[in-house]
């Protein structure tokens, strides 16, 4: 975790990674921080980004929103996509998940802010 100094607060920077041949990144254990955003390498294939949570950092499930839709976020790689702090607060560890297979190991960095 690396500390991001801003304007409006603390901002801090974590790399997951979804491996080579793979759909699902490693876990980011969120502990007291709302994500609000994340980077896609340049090199990302995918063009949807889905999440998964857990409460206990074992367990995993796919996160739907209130129309009872998987949360989705359409992307593009090299792109930072902003996220309501308020749509993952259901969990304290989090996963990405790619849309499409990646053909290559791909770091995604992942930005929080401490919760209040």
């Amino acid at each position: 975790m690396t500390y991001l100094a801003d304007y409006q607060g603390k901002v801090y920077s974590d790399t997951i990674t979804i491996a080579s041949s793979g759909t699902v990144s490693g876990a980011l254990d969120l502990a007291g921080r709302a994500l609000v955003g994340f980077l896609l390498p340049a090199t990302f294939t995918g063009t949807a980004i889905t999440f998964q949570v857990s409460v206990d950092g074992t367990t995993y499930t796919a996160v739907y929103n209130t129309s009872n839709a998987v949360l989705s976020v359409t992307v593009t790689q090299g792109r930072v996509y902003a996220l309501a702090p308020t749509d993952l607060l259901c969990s304290r560890y989090i996963k990405l998940v790619s849309g499409t297979t990646e053909n290559g190991a791909r770091s995604i960095i992942c930005y929080s802010r401490e919760l209040a």
